[in-house]
């Protein structure tokens, strides 16, 4: 089994080196397995990052994420390369989360999501109150609609572009963009409290 650490940064912008995914995904189809581990280290921390915020559960976030390159893997015969392969992991790792029974209640926000640096200039009371914060916003995100919320998390966990997660909800990106407007705007009202000293 395939490792990757999760508390590694995620990579700057999964398009950024598209063509370079391209080529490795086309590799993979004509049998090379060491490209498709590329693939899999490539992709492995924004899907992990992204499951585990739906489901708070480590070892199943693991496991849904390994099935999820697995299912990838036997699908890659057909798949077509000018797809977003992050997108269409998410979409395979959406369905497992719903077989498995995930339910719909709030998920703690878990600090291993966050991209961490050594930095000595940064104190323990801001790591604190960052920690607090994101665990009060988090709780409100079922406040939102289904919709709302998948956005939210697909862009901010999972590092998805708009395009992205239109490929994954099957929306169109500017319809993407107003939903994440909207959320973003309701997060706002909702934790306007927060901010008040």
């Amino acid at each position: 089994m395939l490792s990757q650490n999760p508390n590694e940064p995620v990579i700057d912008n999964v398009g950024e080196n598209a063509e370079d995914l391209r080529s490795l995904i086309l590799s993979a189809k004509g049998g090379n397995t060491e490209a498709f581990a590329q693939v899999y280290t490539t992709l492995y921390t924004p899907l992990y990052r992204y499951v585990l915020s739906r489901c708070k559960d480590k070892e199943l976030a693991n496991d849904v994420c390994q099935q999820s390159f697995l299912r990838f893997f036997q699908a890659l015969p057909g798949y077509e390369p000018n797809k977003s392969p992050l997108a269409y992991l998410f979409t395979i790792a959406k369905h497992l989360l719903i077989n498995h029974g995930e339910k719909k209640a709030p998920v703690p926000f878990d600090e291993t999501l966050f991209e961490t640096t050594e930095d000595d200039s940064v104190n323990i009371l801001e790591e604190t109150h960052l920690k607090l914060l994101a665990d009060r916003i988090d709780s409100y995100l079922p406040s939102l609609t289904s919709d709302e919320e998948e956005v939210l998390r697909m862009h901010y966990y999972g590092d998805l572009s708009h395009r992205e997660i239109g490929e994954v909800l099957r929306k169109e990106e500017a319809t993407v963009r107003k939903i994440k407007e909207r959320a973003l705007k309701k997060l706002r009202a909702l934790t306007r409290h927060l901010y008040e000293h």
